[in-house]
């Protein structure tokens, strides 16, 4: 979802942070609420935050994590990774069941559950959500492989469907013309309003992986025909909630859909059941009523708002990490004060953070020794223990470490502090000690204080051997503006896992991704990109971990980006939230957390 994708949401939240203070949420969250069958409760409100404003709620056109974490909450797709299990695994989410595949390992065949709806909208016939059916799924592919719809996804299905890279290709000829009738794709077959068919153009065992990305959530055309560009802040669809009130800058609102056909999991990992996860399992979900999401981009004003109790869940930031919490041998820690009123997690992030080069640049695209000296002058470990408490491990691939085919499985290595090296590229570049070296311009994704503390210690860094940086500080919708229109010299950038295989990283590189793709260094070499297509279909294994292997040495002596570090998420959240388990899959999964009301009421 972007070379920011989600983990720019997963970003900010480890900027944000909440103290204990005692005090009691504000009395809206005690309102009443009846049920269908005319039992009146506390009505289940749950307090988040948006670290960023979204850019778009359609889902073939967004591509970052502050707009995919709403549209997961408001859309189905066919899939998601399983809530409780570990190693993540797909589960069916509009599906009965998981597809069959075929003998020859070409053909999937799907059967849609029944009984799942729309949400009520003017949209359709006298203003009440119809049944989903087949005509939904294969509309909804379509859609997603139209080139004049969807600029920035494509490539997580391209060459793996039958027919579909020729819609794609066609919708680019026809542009507004385009009409999705008109132009079959062989690969998608409908067999009837509940099953469906796709067929592979080779063997594929990431073949189904994509088809839990929010980008290929689940649309109706009644509601992309009658809303047209408006559509992207009025969605419509089958997902646990929907939009109560809408504001891009101020507080949103989602609310539960009375009718989601989802139910919480029956089983999960060992553990689970003895920590109370499965106690709700096959209840009818979501258990939250309404979700407040006010748009909180500064550390401060999140922590007095958790303090008061009135944020349910954050995360932690290096400043108050050290107040609060500890590292040691076994990990991570809350100190005793703060564990008695707030519970933890400190997960493994599915997340690579980089910075990226734009390669069209005349001073930094065509100077090889001077993006080697700028790798060799980051100090990845010591901003790890001094921004980020030790939260995160240095990468030494692409991949991020839980993943297979990352280092542990490649045995790569990678730039590590060298100020010596540093200076001898540097004068291998032809600006000894940086004389006559021009200032470079590095672009952020915010202005907020953390922000502007990374910039000073990687500013710190590079002056030591001569090289001037100067910020860029965007807002979040001019920063994606500039990276991929790829005005930028030199950009911060991260990319979490649109599904758990190390191919969804090196893809990164791949040179017909460049922008509006993925690839926004706009780097392209043929070795690399032969390699990655021998890599993308062969299962995990030491055949393929070879060719990562090869790819990374590619990488690294090009430096098309620098690979940093792989974050540790710690959070924190209220004692009242239960069902609470971090999956790095599922950034907000609200679906499944439920708050208990009379502790709530308490306070902290």
């Amino acid at each position: 979802m972007s070379a920011l994708k989600k983990t720019l949401l997963l970003s900010s939240l480890t900027a944000l942070i909440a103290l204990g203070l005692s005090c009691k949420p504000t009395p809206k969250t005690e309102d009443s609420v009846t049920d269908s069958k005319g039992i009146t409760s506390k009505k289940m409100v749950f307090n988040y935050l948006r670290g960023t404003a979204h850019k778009s709620l359609d889902p073939m056109k967004q591509f970052d994590s502050a707009s995919a974490d709403l549209v997961a909450n408001i859309y189905d797709r066919l899939f998601e990774y399983h809530y409780l299990k570990r190693p993540y695994e797909l589960s069916p989410v509009l599906l009965s069941e998981m597809p069959t595949l075929s003998e020859d390992g070409l053909t999937y065949n799907f059967t849609l559950k029944k009984g799942v709806r729309f949400i009520d909208d003017p949209c359709f016939k006298g203003g009440k959500g119809r049944e989903l059916v087949t005509d939904d799924i294969i509309y909804s592919i379509k859609r997603f492989a139209d080139s004049n719809v969807n600029m920035l996804s494509y490539m997580l299905v391209e060459g793996s469907i039958v027919g579909l890279d020729e819609f794609h290709a066609e919708t680019k000829k026809l542009g507004k013309e385009t009409n999705y009738a008109k132009l079959p794709v062989a690969g998608l077959k409908k067999i009837d309003d509940q099953k469906f068919s796709i067929t592979l153009t080779r063997k594929n065992p990431l073949a189904l992986l994509p088809f839990a990305a929010t980008q290929i959530s689940i649309v109706a055309k009644e509601a992309v025909d009658k809303y047209i560009e408006d559509f992207e802040r009025h969605p419509v669809g089958t997902g646990p909630f929907y939009i109560k009130e809408y504001s891009r800058r101020g507080v949103m609102v989602l609310a539960k859909n009375p009718n989601y056909h989802g139910t919480y999991p029956a089983e999960g990992d060992s553990g689970d059941k003895e920590s109370g996860l499965l106690a709700d399992a096959g209840k009818k979900i979501p258990f939250i009523d309404e979700i407040h999401l006010p748009l909180i981009e500064e550390p401060q004003p999140a922590m007095l708002k958790f303090q008061k109790g009135q944020i349910d869940w954050i995360g932690l930031d290096k400043d108050n990490f050290n107040k609060m919490a500890y590292k040691d041998e076994q990990g991570f820690h809350l100190n005793e004060t703060y564990s008695k009123k707030f519970d933890m997690y400190a997960e493994m992030g599915l997340v690579m953070e980089y910075l990226v080069f734009n390669m069209k640049d005349p001073l930094l695209g065509k100077n090889k020794a001077l993006r080697q000296a700028i790798a060799y002058a980051l100090d990845t470990k010591g901003y790890i223990e001094k921004m980020r408490n030790g939260r995160g491990e240095p990468l030494k691939s692409i991949t991020p470490i839980p993943i297979a085919g990352s280092q542990a499985q490649t045995e790569t290595d990678y730039y590590s502090y060298n100020k010596e090296m540093a200076l001898k590229k540097l004068a291998e570049a032809g600006y000894p000690n940086g004389e006559g070296l021009p200032e470079i311009v590095i672009e952020y994704r915010s202005a907020n204080s953390a922000t502007r503390q990374d910039f000073e210690f990687l500013r710190n860094q590079l002056s030591t051997v001569g090289i001037t940086l100067k910020p860029g500080f965007q807002t979040f919708s001019a920063f994606l503006t500039k990276i991929e229109s790829g005005n930028f010299q030199m950009a911060t950038a991260g990319w979490a896992a649109d599904y758990p295989d190390a191919e969804n990283f090196y893809q990164l590189l791949y040179g017909p991704n460049s922008s509006p793709g993925p690839n926004h260094s706009a780097w392209a070499n043929a070795e690399y990109d032969k390699l990655y297509k021998d890599s993308k279909y062969l299962p995990n294994g030491p055949e393929r971990y070879a060719i990562f292997a090869k790819m990374h040495k590619i990488l690294q002596d090009e430096v098309p980006v620098i690979i940093t570090w792989n974050p540790i998420y710690f959070g924190l959240f209220q004692k009242w939230v239960g069902n609470m388990k971090r999956n790095m899959m599922q950034d907000a999964p609200f679906k499944y957390l439920k708050i208990d009301t009379a502790g709530k009421k308490k306070g902290v």
